[in-house]
This record gives structure tokens, sequence and C-alpha cells, in this order.
């Protein structure tokens, strides 16, 4: 999928979402939000969200985890009092707005 940009010049030239926002496309996948939970850091409920497994989570990431057989949608530094288990870095959000 690409859309069309204006470089410098005032030129046209085609840009992939996938190459834009996906590093490591075999263990990346994109997911809905199903909540606000995580509206404090821009992440509505209905947004898409692009996560990859193969990151290593840093602190302040927001994370899919799972705790107790259900996944979540966390800031990476609030797992220690959880225990939960991360099963992949949050590396994009993409909102449609009609």
């Amino acid at each position: 999928m690409g859309f069309r940009t204006h470089d410098e010049d005032g030129a046209l030239d085609t840009m992939s979402l996938d190459d834009y926002l996906v590093e490591n496309k075999e263990a990346s996948f994109m997911l809905r939000a199903a909540t606000d939970s995580m509206r404090d850091a821009g992440i509505l409920e209905g947004d898409l969200v692009i996560v990859d497994r193969s990151k290593t989570p840093k602190e302040m990431d927001i994370v899919i985890a799972v705790d107790d057989g259900e996944f979540k949608m966390v800031r990476f530094d609030s797992l220690s009092k959880q225990g939960a288990k991360v099963e992949a870095v949050v590396i994009a959000v993409i909102r449609k707005y009609t």
C-alpha cells in the first residue's frame, strides 16, 4: 500500500506504510486496541497497533503482555509489579478518523 508524497522539489513519490512502520516483517503483526486503557499514551479503543516480537522492551515502552492468560497493553515499567510476560513491543499506532 502506498500513497503519493511531495519531496522538496515538489515531485511526487510513493511511500509504503509497511516499509515506513515495520522493521521486522516476520516478527510483526497488527492488532486493534480493545479499550481506552492506554489513553494517556494516546492509544484509543479501535486504534490499530503494530507490534514487534523481536524488540527488547525498554523503560517506558508500551508492550503487549500476557497476565493470567489474558493479553493486555501496558507500560513495560509497570510489569515488574504484575509479573506478566512480554509478548511484543508496540512500534506504531494508526488511527482512522472517518
